[in-house]
Order: structure tokens, then sequence, then C-alpha cells
């Protein structure tokens, strides 16, 4: 019997991070203050990035601190479901063994709120790429690992002037990031899970990128 219950507590966290996750903030926004949807500009892509060539930073710092908050949601909630410390969600455990367990935990309902945010119920299964609902998740899983992945991406964009390229790359670098600090093959296998999650949805934009024809942030293009 316990088992079910911890069957039926984790279908729970799926189940509503899934819903949190479908609430693209790109969307919401674009439609909400400009009337119009963002995936009918652009590039079309239900992102921060579409959001920032179409309306302006304003628009592209709202959606990114909305798809970040509501993962931190949707982790708060699984730890209030699984009973675990709540001062875990923003702390990394001295023990070791704990520490997984609460990155396990975290990164399960991320891995249920990115695929909303990917394909959110709301609207028509069509949403953005997880850029920004896995920054969000990473920042809880490890402050160490999310500052060594902003600075890449910094990096890239200001070498690069590609915002795909840079997300991209910190995709690949979770991976590494995470064998690096725990050294546990679970915890490896997720991080490319995501990572896999990211780089497909960046399909596109690598090709583009081999051909030499994406976008730039200089590029500029009128509202």
């Amino acid at each position: 019997r316990q088992q079910k219950m911890i069957a039926v507590k984790y279908i729970f966290i799926a189940i509503i991070s899934y819903f949190l996750g479908s609430l693209n903030f790109s969307i919401i926004l674009s439609r909400t203050l400009e009337k119009k949807d963002i995936r009918e500009s652009g590039s079309g892509n239900a992102g921060a990035t579409n959001m920032l060539r179409t309306y302006g930073k304003h628009f592209a710092v709202l959606t990114m601190i909305g798809d970040i908050l509501k993962v931190a949601l949707a982790i708060l909630i699984a730890f209030l479901i699984l009973n675990a410390p709540l001062d875990m969600i923003f702390n990394i455990a001295d023990n070791k063994e704990t520490a997984v367990t609460m990155i396990l935990y975290k990164e399960f309902a991320g891995f249920f709120c990115v695929l909303g945010h990917i394909f959110p119920l709301y609207f028509n299964f069509k949403g953005g790429k997880g850029v920004a609902a896995c920054t969000g998740m990473v920042i809880l899983v490890d402050w160490r690992i999310a500052l060594i992945l902003f600075v890449i991406f910094v990096i890239t964009i200001a070498v690069s002037k590609m915002i795909s390229l840079g997300s991209i790359l910190i995709a690949i670098f979770y991976p590494v990031l995470i064998a690096v600090f725990y050294q546990n093959i679970i915890l490896i296998l997720i991080a490319v899970l995501f990572a896999s999650i990211v780089i497909v949805a960046h399909r596109q934009n690598i090709k583009r990128i081999l051909n030499g024809t994406e976008n730039k942030l200089s590029n500029k293009k009128n509202k």
C-alpha cells in the first residue's frame, strides 16, 4: 500500500508539473498585452528569444521570469507532496546521498514542466523550446552549475551573437557538469535526457548555424 501511495504522489506531481509547464508566458503575454499570438510573429517560436526580437527586451525578461517561476512552483509543490525539507529547494545538502535524492525530486518535476512548456495543453501543444524552463530547474538543482552555464551562455552570445548557439552549448555542458560535481550515473543520464530535449528542439537552429544563416542579435528586426 505504501508503494501505491508513493506512485500516486509521483503521478500527481507529473500532472501538476505538466499543467504548470503548459502556462507558456510568451503566448500569454503577447495575447494579453499585444493582442497577438507570438507564434504568428518572427520565428514562430513561443519563447523568450522570439519575444525579444518581436516585442523587445521587457517582454523577453517577463517571459523568462514567468517560465522560470513556473518550474520553481512545480518543484515547491513536488517537495510539499513528497514531504521533502523545503530548505533543500534552494540549498545543496552536505550529504551526497541526500543531495542526489533532492536533485531527483527537482528533475522529476522539472521534466514534466519542460514537457508542458514544449507541448502546452492550453495552446494546442505548440510551445517553446524549453530553455527557460530548464534554466529554472538548473538554478534550483545546483546554483554552482547554473552560474557556470550562465557564464558559458554569455560568452557564447558575446562572441557569436547567436542565442540559439548559447542555448545548445549550455544544454551540452549540463550533463558534463553534473558528472563533474556528482559522479552519479542516474543524474548524468537524466541530465543527458534534458540536454537531448533542448538540442532536438533546436534542430532547425542547428541546421541554420551550420549553413551560416542563423539569426544574430545584431540583425535587429522592426516590431
